[in-house]
């Protein structure tokens, strides 16, 4: 049946193991839906764009919520539950990876461990924000038997992380009357590349601090993004200085990259993130003189919508040059 391949096709994934189908068949088998309780941290979580979890409960045991953390994968859809109501919807960026709990937290959950799992999640809020407790009649049915994110009398229970099936994700968004925010097939191919990640951790040259900081660069975090910002103080197409709503992207891809350019702030610039995404999908680059150069691909609505056309952003330094020029070469679209 569909849902059993679909099964085994996640434990595939899981595991690692190779399997002769393209990215985009293994996404449609693969898409899990889920639903995150965040009474207490939505804001938190939905400003830092990621979901957090403890590893362990305070008496030292796992369970079901927290090891949930563990089996999300990138491209997974997240209903975001908060105050009895689906507030917003995420897609899944990141596979879980350990994370000590975030100091915006404070006094919050002050009995959770520090020791976490954290999952990278692009947010969208719901402009229909529903309350699934008026909804019962619809949705009861669908619950999952066991481990489920409400009770008959429509209440919430007591956990982080539900698993849910796709008949209740697309009968809550029929109530909601949206669709699920959408990936790119292109993105879903990156986003499930283990094989870079795993060969960092098996490099017996990085220590394991190394091994860290570069699995960090790929989400523009840790040591790369310290670096990147001693060079660059904003955005240059756009003008925003604000750090919090850039984007560490790096110039020359990080899949293409080796170790030593994951790190080297130079080889990145802050970009606001719409224009991290024209620059990441290859739609603008840069001269070595500064000039905007736009690819015949790219939207030309959009680029009039976000006021986008031939500027000049500046000039570069030495090493930021040698990175354009492969980005000019290999990811622009001439």
């Amino acid at each position: 049946s569909v849902i059993c391949c679909r099964v085994l096709m996640r434990l595939v994934v899981l595991i690692g193991v190779n399997f002769p189908v393209s990215s985009v068949e293994l996404w449609e088998f693969r898409m899990q839906y889920w639903w995150v309780s965040q009474k207490q941290t939505f804001n938190q979580e939905y400003d830092g764009s990621y979901m957090w979890s403890p590893k362990k409960d305070r008496a030292g045991r796992s369970n079901h919520s927290y090891v949930n953390m563990t089996l999300v994968l990138p491209g997974d859809r997240v209903f975001s539950y908060k105050d009895s109501k689906l507030v917003a919807i995420g897609v899944v960026r990141s596979r879980a990876y350990s994370a000590p709990k975030p100091r915006e937290f404070g006094i919050t959950g002050e009995q959770w461990s520090d020791d976490g799992w954290r999952v990278d999640v692009d947010y969208s809020l719901l402009q229909n924000k529903i309350y699934p407790s008026e909804h019962m009649d619809k949705i009861i049915n669908l619950l999952p038997e066991k481990h489920s994110p409400l009770q008959a009398n429509g209440h919430g229970n007591q956990a982080y992380l539900f698993a849910i099936s796709s008949e209740l994700a697309e009968t809550l968004l029929n109530i909601i009357g949206g669709d699920f925010p959408q990936v790119d097939s292109s993105d879903v191919e990156v986003l499930l590349d283990r094989s870079l990640a795993e060969s960092i951790a098996q490099d017996n040259e990085l220590s394991e601090t190394e091994t860290e900081q570069v699995t960090k660069s790929r989400r523009g975090q840790g040591v790369f993004r310290a670096r990147l910002e001693s060079i660059e103080t904003g955005c240059r197409v756009t003008g925003v200085i604000n750090l919090k709503h850039l984007i560490a992207s790096h110039i020359k891809p990080w899949s293409m990259s080796n170790n030593q350019e994951r790190l080297d702030g130079n080889n990145g610039l802050l970009l606001s993130p719409h224009i991290d995404h024209l620059f990441d999908k290859g739609h603008i680059t840069f001269s070595d003189t500064g000039d905007l150069l736009i690819s015949v691909s790219a939207d030309k609505e959009a680029l009039k919508r976000w006021q986008i056309s031939g500027i000049n952003v500046g000039g570069f330094n030495q090493a930021q040059l040698m990175y354009l020029q492969y980005h000019r070469e290999h990811v622009f679209n001439q």
